[in-house]
């Protein structure tokens, strides 16, 4: 049955239901036996009852419609089987006749407890088998009237309430799991998958359910087909390379000194080539987790950054650009010291490529909390436009920036990402006005570090 139908036939139902509830069945609403909200006083009425019958059979049954105080709404009925109108003539209704009869052959009092009104029926002569019978309706109190309007308001109010929890949460419940599954696969976990119970449903929901995880499935293996193949592209690239620079160095023997301006041309080409697929290696071992199979150790990443920044000084010295660390708090982190400083050397570089001449780049590494560690690296370039910052971690995205130069990540930012999320940690950038771009490194200190099943963190895309 499909998603619409239920919904359908279930708020009929319970709407139904709610409505049976509370005006086909009123007495469920208010017990007759509670004596705070309705008082009987049978011995008043007892009298009232004698001073019916009296009147009656002395003027006639024209005197039943005199009001009588604390009588209340006084009527006689004959005895008999078959009771159907009183003595003035007014029909009985239902409840009335049932009382009657009740007060008639089992010779008590009989009570029926109405919204607004208490029916007593008895024999006016308790103990003659054929005495008229007395009935009479006593109202009940303003509080009284109100606390039962309440507590039906409250009955109606509540029932609907959990049955539109029931069906809310049916709806709902499966409609979170999948915002949940299809977070993680938008944030890089590609064996996300929903869960079974969602599978085996019949309707839209489960139909949408399949349809992700099929999707999921597809996307993850178009994924690790790119993955694959630029490993093997990369590997392949290598044989290559190093024949060209050993044909190279033996053109260079053969040639003397002829030929010097190309063949140191050819050789930088071979190198920047060479450094690129090196690169592109490095990129997809991560990408695969290959990279992570060794042991991961407790190191001070503080001191990491420190030597990054001081390596970092010697390329902007040439440059007349500086390296400055503004805050440097302590803290370890469990994971790949090599990994990371390969990170810090690739932000670090990007930075001093986009500050301004004789700029600066700024470094900070604190903690965040008790369990997050952050090291934070802003430049004073040009920046980057909104909606840009996640862009300059993709490989090889190039993006326009001020003057000649290139805003471009190239593979640097691409396998700092990767090798920030084999640390168990995240990256970001931010572009703040008149501050150039800032990009943060978030860590997991060595005690809060999260683990999996093999002991490193989750790879990424």
């Amino acid at each position: 049955m499909k998603l619409f139908i239920r919904i359908l036939t279930a708020l009929w139902i319970i709407i139904l239901f709610v409505i049976a509830t509370v005006t086909l069945v009123p007495s469920l609403s208010l017990p007759i036996d509670n004596a705070r909200l309705r008082e009987i006083p049978l011995v008043n009425l007892q009298i009232c009852a004698q001073d019916a019958v009296n009147r009656y059979l002395k003027l006639g049954s024209q005197t039943l419609h005199q009001e009588v105080p604390n009588c209340h709404h006084v009527r006689l009925v004959a005895p008999g089987p078959n009771p159907v109108r009183d003595l003035t003539g007014e029909p009985l209704t239902h409840e009335e006749t049932m009382l009657v009869l009740s007060a008639f052959q089992r010779s008590e009092t009989a009570i029926k407890a109405l919204p607004d009104a208490t029916v007593v029926a008895s024999r006016a002569e308790p103990t003659d088998a054929n005495s008229y019978i007395f009935l009479t309706s006593v109202p009940v109190s303003h509080r009284a009237y109100a606390l039962w309007t309440l507590d039906r308001i409250v009955r109606a109010v509540v029932i609907s309430g959990l049955f539109s929890l029931l069906i809310t949460a049916y709806v709902a419940r499966p409609i979170t799991s999948l915002t949940g599954v299809a977070e993680q696969f938008g944030a890089g976990d590609l064996k996300a998958r929903v869960v079974s119970s969602t599978i085996r449903r019949k309707d839209e929901l489960g139909d949408l359910a399949r349809v992700f995880n099929q999707m999921a499935a597809r996307i993850e293996s178009l994924v690790e087909r790119y993955k694959s193949f630029l490993a093997h592209v990369s590997h392949e690239l290598g044989s290559p390379l190093a024949r060209l620079n050993i044909a190279l160095a033996l053109a260079k023997r053969r040639a003397g000194g002829q030929f010097q301006a190309e063949h140191d041309r050819i050789g930088h080409e071979a190198e920047r080539l060479s450094s690129l697929v090196q690169e592109l290696l490095l990129l997809a071992r991560l990408e695969s987790g290959n990279e992570l199979s060794r042991n991961s150790s407790r190191f001070n990443a503080t001191k990491l950054v420190e030597d990054a920044c001081e390596d970092a000084r010697l390329e902007a010295d040439q440059e007349h650009k500086a390296v400055q660390i503004c805050r440097a708090e302590q803290f370890d982190v469990e994971g790949h010291p090599d990994l990371l400083r390969r990170a810090l050397d690739n932000v670090l570089r990007n930075g001093l490529r986009f500050s301004q001449p004789d700029g600066c780049v700024e470094v900070s590494c604190f903690r965040k909390d008790a369990a997050t560690a952050v090291i934070q690296i802003q430049d004073d370039g040009p920046g980057i436009l909104p909606g840009q910052e996640e862009l300059i971690f993709e490989p090889f995205v190039t993006l326009p920036g001020n003057g000649d130069k290139q805003r471009g990540s190239g593979l640097g930012l691409a396998i700092s990402r990767q090798a920030i999320f084999a640390n168990g940690g995240k990256i970001y950038a931010q572009c703040l006005p008149d501050k150039g771009l800032t990009v943060t490194i978030e860590l997991p200190t060595a005690s809060t570090k999260p683990r999996t099943a093999n002991g490193v963190g989750r790879t990424r895309i």
